[in-house]
């Protein structure tokens, strides 16, 4: 079959990537839209892998992408220039997302055999009849991570969709998935522990005590409480996933509570228009749980939400009180605690510390 082509797509880029390269293939409005995106990179890293996610989920529910996306990763770099940390920091986040609901389905793989891999790959496929019929692809020097996408001078050029397909496809045999049982007897051989062999540490590991030492331009305290300060709540806030009907849900979702008291308008990005499906992601960066984003949402912007998946928050709270996986929160676990509230810091470029 000869594979059709997405028309009216840039042949060269050197900014603006977004759009072309990680979205437009997918809209449901192309002529033949894809829904699997497969990517060799060099280097990446989970700032980047969890933006994309969250978008490509939100332009699922609201029907401006395919059904069914679904992301491949190869990661090319890994012998010199990936440390344990990062990749514990990939199994984490691929376990995030692929247990929400709504989100892309994601994996990603390490070259463990042959020579490493410094190509930058990016190529769209759908399935038809039990094969994958690629569309678009662009190659160049773009890595699928922070930096390149929106701080270094980069570029990109549409390829031949069918020669960069079969590139992928000849990278799989050297390949091992990175949730795969038998990478930790590997890590010796993929991964190097030397933090100095890293391309692009992630920001969160230096960013908290970076962002520590400058005065923020606002502060809020935010009640983990029911408004009227009674109690945590049964299946709402911090146990939202906690159902008294019995109803499914993994017992760390949570939200904190944006209630009207606490809120101070204009302090978390709003929708630009009142047509918005939701209110914009923005970064939150925690000092011992890593960084993730959140979002103003439900009527009224009443709740404080993780975009990539509500038990981030939940499991968090729960490590801090001390107590198990899924347990109940209490307000008196919360006063024994010392603290009934979580604190946001907001500075310039809407990133944003949070404690507890």
């Amino acid at each position: 079959m000869i594979p059709k082509t997405v028309f009216n797509q840039p042949s060269f880029l050197t900014n603006n990537f977004d759009e072309p390269v990680l979205y437009a293939p997918a809209r449901v409005n192309q002529y033949s839209p894809s829904n699997i995106l497969q990517i060799v990179t060099a280097f990446t890293d989970c700032e980047r892998i969890s933006t994309h996610m969250i978008a490509l989920s939100d332009g699922m529910k609201c029907n401006q992408f395919v059904k069914g996306l679904k992301v491949e990763i190869i990661l090319g770099m890994t012998k010199s220039s990936l440390s344990a940390k990062k990749h514990e920091d990939i199994c984490r986040l691929i376990d995030v997302i692929n247990s929400s609901s709504g989100m892309p389905e994601l994996s990603c793989r390490y070259i463990c055999n042959g020579p490493e891999v410094h190509s930058k790959v990016y190529v769209w496929s759908y399935p038809d009849k039990g094969l994958l019929i690629p569309t678009t692809a662009y190659s160049g020097s773009l890595n699928y991570t922070m930096n390149a996408f929106y701080k270094r001078r980069e570029n990109v050029s549409m390829c031949n969709s069918l020669d960069a397909f079969y590139y992928f496809q000849e990278l799989l045999p050297d390949t091992i998935d990175c949730l795969d049982t038998n990478v930790p007897s590997m890590l010796k051989n993929v991964i190097n522990n030397a933090p100095s062999a890293v391309e692009a540490v992630e920001a969160y590991e230096t960013d908290y005590n970076d962002y520590d030492r400058v005065i923020p331009v606002g502060t809020i305290n935010v009640s983990l409480l029911k408004a009227d300060g009674s109690d945590t709540g049964y299946g709402s806030g911090v146990n939202w996933g906690i159902r008294k009907n019995g109803t499914k849900r993994d017992f760390n979702q949570a939200y904190i509570p944006y209630n009207t008291q606490d809120k101070v308008y204009g302090f978390f990005p709003d929708r630009q228009t009142p047509n918005d499906l939701n209110c914009p992601i923005f970064r939150v960066i925690t000092k011992d749980f890593g960084s993730f984003h959140m979002r103003m949402a439900q009527a009224g912007n009443k709740a404080l939400e993780c975009a990539e998946n509500n038990s981030i928050i939940g499991l968090w709270l729960r490590r801090k009180l001390g107590i198990p996986s899924g347990a109940m929160i209490t307000k008196q676990m919360l006063v024994n605690y010392g603290r009934t509230y979580v604190t946001f810091r907001k500075y310039p470029d809407n990133t944003y510390l949070l404690d507890f």
